[in-house]
């Protein structure tokens, strides 16, 4: 095998309009093949066999600026095991002193804190479709559109190794579901003694010696889907109200209450997944900052990477989308 291409047909809606796309995604060639216009032909013959399908727009990511990119997308970084990241390169080497105060401010809880949070079962994908078709319609701008639970199925349902996903039981209406989050496992292999490979978007390590290492791979936990419920049914005081003075003002101040708390249930659900990631061994956990994860980056102490992230669409017009309004995740 010298030669790797791959589209699935998804329905993704942008902004209110619900259009069928193929996914382009895991282009790759062996390395004597590069540079020998491999990659076009690739290309062109995915889109022959999309279009015999009926299917005429696409939507395909890549780390490179092309003309032109529906949204750019910053990768995150959260260290889970910082000496191992330095050894292999994949962050900044640090001395003694350095590291231990690294380490202790990267500090994880041992215990999770969301109460009723438990791993998916089967059992569980109806409702985890229902509730992120919910969370993507309300937030965001660009987002697929799940219609079946054997979607959700495979694509949610705990693999070690591959997937992980985990739910919390609703305590104020037992059996149901209030949120659930999961992250994809893509562990980078390291060169030994020729240098590392960087995870996409990995922080960029200083010119030098390349490190030596007795390490094979580094484990990277990537964020992918999360959802909760969105209908807190906020409401103001009438002393708020007449502060505001006006409908627009009012509207704009129920939204802020309502961002505050969504954003407070996902900094925990978060940082649960993140305790979570570290007990099963990975050693960074990823994000980009799409969606609604500006806000619990910060809290939750992510740096930002070198990596970029565009999102693109084939045959399909589009105004610019700003990050935090892309709600779609390829992997």
């Amino acid at each position: 095998l010298i030669a790797f291409i791959s589209g699935i047909p998804v329905d993704i809606m942008v902004r209110d309009k619900t259009i069928r796309m193929a996914e382009i995604n895991f282009l790759c060639l062996h390395k004597d093949m590069r540079s020998q216009r491999m990659a076009p032909l690739l290309i062109k013959e995915v889109t022959r066999r999309v279009h015999l399908v009926g299917i005429f727009q696409a939507v395909y990511t890549a780390g490179r600026l092309l003309p032109k990119p529906v949204s750019t997308c910053r990768y995150f970084h959260r260290s889970l095991n910082p000496k191992k990241l330095m050894d292999t390169g994949f962050s900044q080497k640090l001395d003694g002193t350095q590291l231990a105060k690294l380490v202790s401010s990267l500090r994880l809880p041992i215990l999770t804190s969301i109460p009723g949070l438990r791993a998916m079962r089967k059992g569980d994908v109806s409702q985890v479709r229902k509730l992120l078709n919910r969370h993507l319609k309300t937030r965001y701008d660009v987002l697929p559109v799940f219609r079946t639970d054997a979607e959700i199925a495979h694509w949610f349902l705990p693999r070690e190794g591959v997937i992980t996903t985990y739910v919390v039981d609703d305590a104020e209406a037992p059996g149901k579901l209030s949120d659930f989050i999961s992250f994809y496992s893509l562990a980078s292999s390291v060169l030994k003694p020729a240098g590392v490979a960087r995870s996409k978007g990995a922080v960029r390590k200083p010119h030098g010696v390349r490190p030596q290492t007795t390490h094979a791979t580094v484990n990277a936990a990537y964020l992918f889907y999360y959802g909760t419920k969105t209908d807190y049914g906020v409401s103001l005081t009438e002393e708020e109200k007449l502060a505001c003075g006006g409908h627009k003002k009012e509207k704009a101040l129920v939204k802020e209450k309502e961002n505050a708390l969504i954003g407070a249930r996902l900094t925990g659900l978060t940082r649960d997944a993140l305790i979570l990631a570290k007990e099963a061994d990975f050693d960074v956990f990823n994000c980009l900052d799409m969606m609604d994860n500006a806000m619990f980056t910060r809290e939750l102490k992510f740096g930002p990477g070198d990596g970029y992230l565009r999102f693109y669409f084939y045959n399909y017009s589009s105004r610019s989308v700003p990050a935090e309004k892309i709600g779609f995740v390829m992997l």
